[in-house]
């Protein structure tokens, strides 16, 4: 098998419940699915009289949001903490860990979290956390 690829099984976001010098990294419940770092950075344009062509070069980045799927559960405490976290706009830490133990640290808000039912299923939300600031990438140790 010539494949790197990891298996999403096993994939846990988690938000920090202790400090920043001691992290607690305490794990959402019932995630069904993950998306997000998708976001880009912005184009400063550079361009001049003596250009012949537009000139660019890059700004800031912008990771713009990270979105879960939950079986909502309210007496769960991770989804009681993401809704007050929604109403205050606290700013947080979390973590995504993968399966093979890379981790993905980044600080954000909760932005929106709709809850879905329907007949024949189970609860369901989809949680968006607005990232604030940078990401930090550690790479599983080989």
């Amino acid at each position: 098998m010539t494949s790197t690829a990891i298996s999403s099984q096993g994939t846990k976001i988690s938000k920090n419940t202790g400090t920043t010098q001691t992290p607690v990294w305490t794990a959402v419940k019932n995630v069904s699915n993950l998306n997000g770092f998708s976001g880009s950075a912005s184009d400063i344009d550079v361009t001049d009289f003596d250009s012949t062509a537009k000139e660019y070069r890059q700004g800031l980045q912008d990771w713009d949001t990270v979105s879960f799927d939950i079986n909502v559960n309210m007496k769960e405490a991770s989804h009681a903490a993401l809704l007050a976290d929604k109403r205050s706009g606290v700013v947080s830490q979390y973590q995504v860990l993968l399966s093979d133990g890379t981790t993905i640290e980044f600080e954000g808000y909760v932005k929106s979290f709709p809850i879905t039912a329907g007949v024949d299923a189970v609860v369901k939300g989809t949680v968006a956390i607005k990232i604030s600031g940078d990401i930090d990438v550690t790479p599983a140790a080989a």
